[in-house]
């Protein structure tokens, strides 16, 4: 049996950041700043399934598994798409990314959507100390 992730409306971007913090003090050892996300044997994640054995997500990552899309973490490139505030986009080239509705988008961007962040911003550079403080302060916690 998968164990499933449930999780309340994620409507806004304390209830997205919210839902990220729980869920990572729910499955610690699926967190890590070091990648995107790190899928064993290159198994898309699904939305609302916990990540499996030695998989690991970074806060991006949970944000974008959360807000209902698959994360995929491939072996060769793949074109993905960056939505821009404005209507804007552009193309380049991952090896994880997320994935919903035949739209393969950066794990980066899905994230930057979900908790409405400009670009620019540093929260997914950072330690992960770091990126959970912020998440906490867009929790409101």
């Amino acid at each position: 049996m998968t164990d499933t992730i449930t999780s309340t409306d994620l409507g806004t971007p304390a209830d997205v950041a919210a839902a990220v913090l729980d869920a990572i003090e729910a499955n610690p050892d699926a967190f890590s700043m070091s990648n995107w996300c790190r899928l064993p044997g290159g198994t898309p994640l699904p939305p609302c399934v916990a990540p499996p054995s030695g998989a690991t997500l970074c806060v991006a990552a949970w944000v974008a598994h959360l807000t209902g899309w698959t994360l995929v973490d491939a072996d060769d490139l793949v074109q993905v798409t960056v939505h821009l505030p404005g209507g804007f986009e552009y193309q380049r080239y991952a090896y994880s990314y997320a994935h919903r509705n035949g739209e393969r988008r950066t794990i980066a961007n899905v994230a930057d959507v979900a908790l409405w962040l400009e670009p620019g911003h540093d929260l997914w550079i950072g330690s992960a100390d770091t990126s959970l403080w912020r998440l906490r302060e867009i929790a409101g916690r």
